[in-house]
């Protein structure tokens, strides 16, 4: 028999806005594994993923008990967002992040700062329906003018793909407003 009930997301935030700590254990043993698997992933040791979970369940009880929070997504894609936004400021601060591209026909070499904001947007994006996935893929990651897009999508002309794009953007802008604060991003 497990020491947690379940507990439904709308509890689980009615009982932070109430102040109930007794939730808090229920939060970090839940979540647990979907922030070890990304901190994991991106280079990150045991000991760090319970930093970002403590970190995490810390913000979430204060972003939550704000009178005004309320949520916008399913609670598992906000704390992984707060988990990925405390991940990537501890790799900028633990080391600066570059990536050095060696172009072997100029014999020259370049330094690029790694910018894990790509990273946060990308991973939203794929959390978008197949057609504006693909769409803001071909245009904005894979650098392919409308015409193509159209012609690749089997769309009916350009002005189709650029109202299609502002549609998906708008799409992808709510997504980053649910699961990101503007701070993150400067």
């Amino acid at each position: 028999m497990s020491l947690f009930k379940r507990h439904s997301e709308t509890k689980i935030v009615e009982l932070i806005k109430q102040r109930d700590e007794s939730i808090l254990p229920y939060i970090f043993k839940e979540y647990y594994t979907l922030v070890r698997n990304f901190v994991l992933k991106h280079n990150g040791d045991e000991d760090e993923v319970e930093d970002v979970m403590q970190e995490t369940v810390i913000a979430i009880w204060k972003n939550i008990s704000n009178t005004n929070f309320h949520l916008t997504s399913k609670l598992g894609t906000y704390i992984l967002a707060i988990a990925k936004n405390i991940w990537f400021k501890k790799l900028r601060k633990r080391t600066k992040m570059t990536k050095v591209n060696f172009d072997r026909s100029e014999a020259s070499s370049s330094t690029e700062e790694y910018n894990p904001k790509i990273d946060l947007i990308t991973d939203l994006v794929k959390d978008l329906d197949e057609t504006c996935k693909l769409l803001l893929t071909y245009f904005y990651f894979d650098g392919m003018k409308n015409e193509e897009i159209a012609e690749k999508m089997s769309l009916k002309n350009t002005n189709t793909v650029k109202s299609k794009k502002y549609q998906c953007m708008r799409k992808l802008e709510d997504l980053v407003k649910a699961s990101y604060n503007w701070e993150d991003f400067f």
